[in-house]
């Protein structure tokens, strides 16, 4: 055996404990999600029981969390507190109001974390994408405020579609809340980079990609 071989048998066992650690960080990224909308889709169709689903998905996330020792981010912590606080509300007042506009809450302050960024001049998206991608700081600015746009404008429709408004005279039903809450993730993201893109394009900007340190 050379030299080389128990080194390389150490590298090999960090690889597989670190995949294996990025593996379980993805799945309970996923619980509360998998928790909330398959337990409703999946078992009676109820926003209690789906209410303790997001509940219990919640906690086994933090569960392995703390089993891999990830750190958790800030505005993951505000997150899951809103989250059980409206859960809690919902399962003690037998009310799916509460769990339904937990959504615009969560929705309104991610959208005002990014634009706040802006305001104070830590842009989170700059610190996040920065590494990556070289804008004048105008750019980022602007592309930060974008991408908020979308994910205040579904907290708004959310209260629509929640039947939280006082004016609409018809009733949405919880299958088509939990349709629209399912998917509308999806379109968020794709309307958020929509408009970058079509920013960008106006502008006449293209992408600048930051040189590795290691390049000569």
């Amino acid at each position: 055996m050379t030299d080389s071989e128990p080194s390389q048998s150490t590298n090999l066992r960090s690889t597989n404990k670190g995949q294996a650690r990025q593996y379980l960080k993805t799945i309970a990224d996923l619980l509360p999600a998998i928790g909330f909308f398959g337990v409703f889709f999946i078992y009676e169709r109820d926003m209690i029981v789906a209410t303790v689903g997001l509940a219990s998905g919640l906690a086994v996330q933090l569960l392995i969390y703390a089993v891999i020792k990830e750190a958790i981010p800030t505005w993951m912590k505000v997150l899951t507190a809103i989250a059980f606080v409206f859960a809690g509300l919902t399962l003690l007042f037998n009310d799916p109001n509460f769990i339904k506009i937990r959504a615009s809450i969560s929705g309104f302050l991610i959208a005002c974390f990014f634009a706040g960024s802006v305001l104070i001049n830590k842009n989170v998206l700059q610190a996040i994408l920065g590494k990556f991608l070289i804008f004048p700081q105008k750019t980022w600015n602007v592309v930060t405020l974008l991408w908020s746009v979308p994910i205040f404008g579904n907290a708004l429709l959310n209260l629509f579609m929640a039947n939280l408004l006082p004016w609409p005279n018809w009733a949405i039903a919880d299958d088509t809340w939990m349709t629209y809450r399912f998917i509308s993730g999806f379109f968020v993201t794709a309307a958020s980079f929509g408009f970058v893109f079509l920013y960008l394009f106006l502008t006449k900007q293209k992408f600048e990609f930051q040189r590795p340190e290691n390049d000569d």
